[in-house]
């Protein structure tokens, strides 16, 4: 009985991580415009407003911090963007 995989196994475990990582998704920690033309400056979100790792947040620039809707599901989120609002990534 062999205790490990045979050296070719081994490489295209090696071989397919590397490949699969390629694959990991992004996303920026910076507001993204939903549409249309750039602002001239993005609005400043605290960090602390940032939403996590993976999610998003819909950010309305004339709205204070504390009354931002919470962040969600960023596929879900990408499609409910009014047009004065940004999409937040986390």
């Amino acid at each position: 009985m062999k205790a490990s995989l045979p050296l070719r196994n081994i490489a295209l475990l090696i071989l397919g991580s590397i490949i699969l990582s390629g694959c990991l998704g992004y996303y920026d920690r910076h507001p993204h415009p939903r549409s249309g033309p750039h602002p001239k400056h993005s609005p400043h979100i605290p960090e602390g407003h940032m939403p996590p790792p993976g999610k998003c947040r819909i950010w309305f620039p004339d709205r204070p911090p504390g009354h931002q809707p919470p962040p969600g599901n960023c596929y879900e989120l990408e499609h409910q963007v009014p047009p004065e609002a940004i999409l937040a990534h986390g």
